[in-house]
């Protein structure tokens, strides 16, 4: 995604270097992953940004017998409008970035766990996947402090912000062999076993009401600093 921006972004230097409008590239990192941008002056007090950012997390824990691998997912790009009320170094900010911004988290236990109130156990091809999706769109307000077109050819940037995405929805799934616990001679083969999936969907439906209840993953908070280069 990030070569692309940088293609759009070589292109819109070139156009824009063809009428002498001031243009800047820049680089940044934060909250919403390692990005590039290109900021273009509209007016003394209005510059528009084409912003682009990415990022993977990964980590694997162990809570409780149970072997957790979770995977978050940062992508996005959209457009801002940074408005410099005094035609300074202060700025409001606000745009639209599309993004696919979530969580992927994979489970085994290979000792118990707790799947709608019953104990199982997973074979090694056991395997619990929960995904958390936060929707493609979002809008952005935020402030920020710096001015790629008054602060000189360098310039850096911060900005703090709220990113509004969309209110999370959770799914859930399990594939591979399970064991009850309390009764070893049940073996679950979840591809075929309605009454075990039936459970997941549960667990499912539980995932998604704790979500609702938090009401905290659609607002997300953006930091962001950046330096870059005024043509």
């Amino acid at each position: 995604m990030l070569k692309k921006l940088s293609f759009i972004l070589c292109s819109a230097l070139l156009a824009q270097t063809s009428y002498a409008t001031d243009v800047a590239l820049g680089a940044g990192i934060g909250t919403l992953g390692f990005g590039v941008q290109g900021t273009f002056a509209v007016t003394p007090h209005i510059n528009v940004r084409v912003v682009a950012q990415t990022a993977e997390v990964d980590e694997n824990f162990e809570e409780s017998g149970i072997d957790y691998n979770s995977t978050i997912n940062l992508e996005s790009y959209g457009v801002l409008a940074d408005i410099h009320p005094f035609a300074g170094s202060f700025y409001v900010s606000a745009g639209w970035l599309a993004h696919s911004n979530g969580l992927d988290l994979k489970a085994s236990c290979p000792t118990s766990c707790d799947i709608d109130g019953q104990s199982y156990k997973s074979a090694p091809d056991g395997q619990i996947k929960a995904a958390i999706d936060l929707g493609d769109n979002a809008p952005y307000l935020g402030i920020g402090w710096g001015n790629a077109m008054k602060d000189g050819r360098v310039y850096a940037k911060l900005d703090l912000g709220v990113l509004f995405q969309d209110d999370p929805k959770a799914s859930l799934t399990a594939t591979g062999t399970f064991q009850d616990v309390n009764n070893p001679l049940i073996v679950v083969n979840t591809s075929n076993n309605a009454a075990f999936q039936q459970q997941v969907a549960n667990e499912e439906k539980d995932l998604q009401k704790e979500l609702d209840d938090s009401g905290s993953m659609n607002l997300y908070p953006v930091i962001n600093f950046s330096i870059g280069y005024r043509f």
